[in-house]
């Protein structure tokens, strides 16, 4: 509170200076300014690209449209999280959609974190796009299926991640 809207902005064309790879996952005004820096990924979910777009989304064909719409202003990876739906990727190879298997889910708080950490450790991996997206969906996934925020059974994130499906979407 009190920092100036284009903070994020600001710290993204700083860490670029110095050669890195950058995600930004906010909301509202600061996404909106954020976006300006041309981060590396941004990880909105449906409505925070209502509100950075005015718009309002009524199923995956306009979170597709929407999604490469943000792509097409130079972020090189869009990923929009769906919940339980899974996440949906774009980027300049395309569109997939990585969905998990049906899950007892028990904490869903932090899953959107989780799935920007392990975003994180794909990039720095340099993971194809299909299998970091596929990663990213069973750590998310694993997280909502323990009682602990941001704490997961390795066990468990593996055996999700034998059963992540990801699909081109055309």
């Amino acid at each position: 509170k009190g920092l100036p809207k284009d903070i994020y902005a600001k710290l993204i064309k700083i860490a670029q200076n110095l050669g890195k790879k950058v995600i930004l996952d906010t909301s509202g005004e600061l996404l909106k300014e954020g976006l300006k820096a041309k981060p590396t990924m941004i990880k909105p979910n449906k409505d925070e690209i209502e509100a950075l777009l005015g718009v309002k989304i009524k199923g995956l064909n306009d979170v597709k449209q929407y999604a490469k719409e943000i792509h097409s202003k130079g972020i090189p990876y869009v990923v929009v999280s769906l919940g339980g739906d899974g996440a949906m990727l774009v980027s300049d190879k395309g569109i997939c959609m990585a969905k998990s298997p049906e899950l007892e889910v028990i904490n869903t708080v932090g899953c959107g974190d989780s799935m920007v950490a392990a975003f994180a450790v794909a990039l720095e991996k340099n993971m194809e796009e299909h299998e970091a997206l596929k990663y990213a969906v069973s750590i998310a996934s694993a997280n909502a299926c323990s009682p602990d925020t941001g704490n997961f059974d390795p066990d468990v994130q593996k055996e999700i991640y034998s059963q992540v499906e990801v699909v081109d979407v055309i």
